[in-house]
């Protein structure tokens, strides 16, 4: 896991890089941020100048020798992965706000609140070429209720979301996988956002 790829935005990436760099050197450590940055989020890149952590351009990744060995993480990242890319890892991970199956793809939380669920989670998954259907390594439930915020659900996510990589981070190339039940699946698109 010396060889670590991080993909993502915001507070929770900070935090996993903050939480790596706990135990490797940050040679090893390689930061791929979603551009333009979010104005509603702690920036990665500031935090990896700051840092001087190495920043990848997304466009440039295939481009870029990546060790066999080595693990990727996305945590919030905009981009769907291509499965050359996918390939380049020995393993390829997604934090994504939603009990997966369900509410896979974009706004999990949004949708959530709007059909009245009462709970709600964040999962630790391996990327395949679907859409957040990869196997589940992880998961973390928690209650909701019709009174919350996207805010607030959002915040129990982040929470929930750094126990997961407590748990989990340094022992992502050997975490035993689930596969997803299909049966219980829902995919939530832009499209339907914009409905």
């Amino acid at each position: 896991m010396e060889n670590f790829y991080l993909f993502g935005k915001g507070e929770l990436a900070i935090y996993c890089a903050e939480l790596y760099l706990s135990k490797y050197n940050k040679e090893n450590l390689k930061i791929i941020p979603v551009i333009p940055e979010p104005a509603w989020t702690e920036s990665l890149v500031a935090w990896s100048e700051k840092n001087r952590v190495e920043i990848i351009d997304y466009k440039s990744i295939s481009g870029v020798d990546i060790v066999s060995s080595s693990i990727g993480l996305s945590i919030y990242f905009d981009k769907i992965f291509k499965t050359e890319l996918i390939d380049k890892f020995d393993r390829l991970c997604n934090i994504h706000n939603s009990p997966l199956p369900k509410y896979r793809g974009v706004n999990p939380i949004n949708w959530a609140l709007k059909n009245n669920e009462d709970s709600h989670g964040v999962t630790l998954h391996i990327i395949d070429k679907g859409i957040d259907t990869g196997d589940i390594l992880d998961q973390k439930i928690f209650s909701i209720n019709q009174n919350m915020e996207v805010s607030d659900v959002y915040n129990l996510c982040i929470e929930s979301g750094k126990e997961l990589l407590n748990k989990n981070l340094f022992k992502l190339d050997s975490l035993n996988s689930q596969p997803q039940n299909n049966e219980d699946a829902s995919l939530y698109t832009k499209l339907d956002f914009d409905k």
